[in-house]
């Protein structure tokens, strides 16, 4: 820290190097003269002239200038404007007026607008040589409040705490080391008293020992005992210094851990030395700077198997394999322990019989108090069955690895801050990831946007409460939807912390069909329910009025009408026996072309000069026979009503496929009920209306969902979807 005051930073300035002058004058013979006898009067000075003040600014900006002479009176751009041009862009740089047209308003506008100095030209050439004075000068002083500049700018950066007193023994300025050493902000200590900063007891020891010897000395450099805002102790590196202007300028180092550990090691070092030789678990010894053994302890002895007289002297290379000798392992492990301070290693090592050993081993550059490198410290410990007890533990986590990829379920490991560790190859299979590129995301971004925050809760309280589970659509990396159930579980060390949380996610789209088609099959049973207790309701209510009017009038014709009612109610019995059936006829699937189902089913019925479309490839998985009877039922509903040329089609779905017609289409108002039994078109007395009614019995059964809706140019449209592909 320099420890002059500005006046003397100023003054060491001088011989501070060439100074080069921008020149600009519009006569080019007054010009070049200008430049002769200024470089002439002043050695340092090199001059480059320009005509104008345009070219004057273009100058500028292409080279460095440390001082613009200036003429006043110029054609289009006089020298005030050309003093504001240079303002704008080089606020600092010194700029004189040379000028020929002199006035006290000229001088006062120029001065007003941030001209360094003003000089009206003369006759004869002393006037050069003042002007080389004044150029002198001004760049001298800019240079050296540039220098005081970046020296305060120094002192706020600084790791050393800095501050200035005045003769007071008042702060006047404190960089922020300064006050962080002491836990003040800046400006409660810029005002104070340096006694704030120290304890009662040691105020005394300052007025009569350290200041007193700073003035005889130059400086004063020594530790001492300080106090923080808190009241704490903290012992200091300080050095005191004057500048010329009795500023008393201060220096500090906070080295409390320093002292501690200093003492620590000197109370400790005796004790290590004698552990050092006492340890028999760890081979200890001394490396000089070129690796060669210094110091051989019992334990290195019981380990390596030589006696200290054999092995002092050679190099430590001596206990590696041969091939790892000819590769500069053992020389390249020192190097980087003398770069990083210490290496850790393991790897096999060689005993005086030749035996191998698995060794754990800490190499670490030994300096000393002046930063001297004075040799290595090598700890080796025999590793030997713990590294077995490894290679077994390996081959177990190898074998869990195995098993855990081959579940069908994702397995995966979150570390405390919910990023993913860890995951099986079937979280691959089903993402379309690479492991590289799941290992970088954040979970939630494996799930859609509006789904992201229940996640995210659902990891937290994984980690609160010890478990989690949730439900929701994983994203694979094109996009698709799988609906998945999620399971995880908090798991600790062994010493209680968290370290992160496993988790299973199964993908849960069977089960959410086998669900639905259990629901389908549950709203189909309430509705055949619905029919007995309605639809056979009716007949049996009229045979029991009919049997019991020949009952009370004796007249049998009434029992005719009941028997007509009995009919109906066979019929209906019948009809719905068949619908029941439907559904169980569905037996073994196997894969099957709906296309070619289709025209095998077309070909059997009556269908005139009606037509039938069908897909290529589309395969799912069904009942042959069962799909067979749902595509009769449903051609024979577009044959009915589509009129005699109707065009029947049969297309993919990305989850089932579909019959539609361009005939007269369904009534909204009746999508749904087409599907019931019973219903028909036809008239009350036409029939009960079972074609669709199976059709959708047959679909429950697979567990498919059967929808009425409408085709694209307004026929009948049926939709069958949940299917399970091939």
């Amino acid at each position: 820290m320099p420890t002059d005051s500005i006046t003397e930073v100023a003054r060491q300035l001088n011989g501070a190097g060439s100074i080069r002058v921008l020149h600009v004058d519009d006569e080019p013979g007054l010009a070049d003269l200008v430049s002769i006898y200024l470089e002439r009067a002043n050695s340092d000075i090199e001059v480059v002239t320009e005509a104008s003040p345009d070219d004057g600014l273009r100058r500028l900006a292409e080279a460095d200038i440390d001082c613009v002479v200036s003429d006043y009176d110029m054609p289009r751009t006089n020298g005030l404007e050309f003093l504001e041009a240079v303002r704008a862009d080089h606020p600092d740089v010194p700029f004189i007026l040379f000028t020929g047209k002199g006035s006290e308003e000229i001088a006062s506008e120029a001065i007003s607008k941030g001209v360094t100095d003003y000089l009206q030209k003369q006759g004869g050439t002393d006037q050069y040589e003042v002007l080389a004075n004044r150029i002198d000068n001004v760049v001298r002083q800019y240079r050296a409040e540039q220098e005081i500049d970046r020296g305060f700018q120094a002192m706020e950066t600084a790791r050393e705490g800095i501050s200035l007193l005045d003769e007071e023994g008042t702060f006047i300025y404190v960089n922020e080391a300064y006050a962080d050493t002491y836990g003040y902000d800046r400006d409660e200590l810029v005002g104070e008293h340096w006694k704030l900063l120290y304890p009662d007891e040691h105020v005394e020891q300052i007025y009569d020992d350290i200041l007193p010897s700073v003035p005889d000395t130059g400086r004063w450099r020594g530790e001492s005992v300080h106090r923080t805002k808190d009241g704490d102790t903290v012992i200091v590196d300080h050095a005191l210094a004057y500048a010329d202007d009795d500023t008393l300028i201060c220096l500090v180092m906070d080295i409390t851990e320093e002292k501690r550990t200093e003492r620590t090691l000197s109370e400790e070092r005796t004790q290590f030395e004698v552990f050092v030789d006492a340890v028999e678990d760890y081979a200890i010894f001394s490396l000089d700077p070129e690796g060669y053994v210094t110091s051989w302890n019992t334990g290195a002895k019981r380990i390596k198997g030589y006696d200290a007289a054999e092995i002092v002297g050679e190099h430590f290379s001596t206990f590696y394999p041969d091939e790892k000798v000819a590769a500069d392992y053992p020389d390249g492990l020192l190097r980087q322990a003398l770069e990083d301070g210490s290496v850790e290693d393991r790897g096999w090592r060689l005993r005086a019989d030749g035996s191998r050993f698995w060794a754990d081993v800490v190499i670490t550059a030994v300096f000393d108090d002046e930063g001297q490198h004075r040799g290595f410290l090598k700890v080796t410990r025999d590793i030997s069955d713990r590294y077995r007890d490894m290679e077994a533990l390996a081959d177990q986590r190898r074998f869990i690895d195995q098993a855990l990829d081959m579940l069908e379920d994702v397995f995966y490991v979150l570390d405390p801050d919910g990023r993913i560790t860890r995951v099986t190859e079937r979280a691959v299979e089903v993402t379309g990831y690479t492991q590289e590129e799941l290992l970088s995301m954040d979970p939630t971004e494996l799930f859609p946007a509006d789904q992201r925050d229940r996640i995210r809760a659902d990891i937290d309280e994984a980690f609160e409460t010890g478990a989690s589970r949730i439900e929701a659509d994983l994203v694979t990396k094109e996009g698709e939807r799988i609906p998945y159930e999620f399971r995880k579980r908090r798991f600790s060390d062994d010493d209680g912390r968290v370290v992160g949380v496993v988790g299973i996610g199964r993908d849960v789209t069977e089960r959410d069909r086998r669900e639905r088609q259990l629901q389908r099959q549950l709203d189909q049973f309430e509705h055949f329910g619905s029919v007995l207790s309605h639809d056979l309701r009716n007949p049996l209510s009229t045979v029991a009025g009919w049997v019991e009017l020949a009952q009370e009038t004796g007249e049998l014709e009434h029992l005719d009408r009941a028997e007509v009612a009995l009919d109906r109610l066979h019929t209906l019995i019948d009809d719905l026996s068949t619908v029941m059936r439907e559904g169980e006829l569905v037996g073994d699937r196997g894969i099957l072309d709906i296309g070619e189902c289709a025209s095998d089913v077309w070909a059997s019925l009556p269908h005139g000069s009606s037509t039938l479309r069908t897909p290529d490839g589309c395969e799912i998985r069904a009942d042959e026979n069962a799909l067979t009877r749902l595509l009769e039922n449903l051609f024979k509903n577009s044959l009915e009503h589509g009129g005699d040329e109707v065009t029947v089609t049969v297309g993919k779905l990305p989850n089932g496929f579909y019959v539609e017609d361009d005939g007269p289409g369904i009534p909204e108002e009746v999508r749904d009920e087409v599907f019931e039994f019973g219903y028909t078109t036809k008239g009350k007395d036409a029939g009960t209306g079972l074609g669709l009614a199976s059709a959708r019995q047959i679909a429950v059964a697979h567990g498919w969902e059967l929808t009425a809706t409408e085709a694209d140019d307004g026929g009948a449209r049926f939709e069958v979807t949940d299917v399970e592909p091939a």
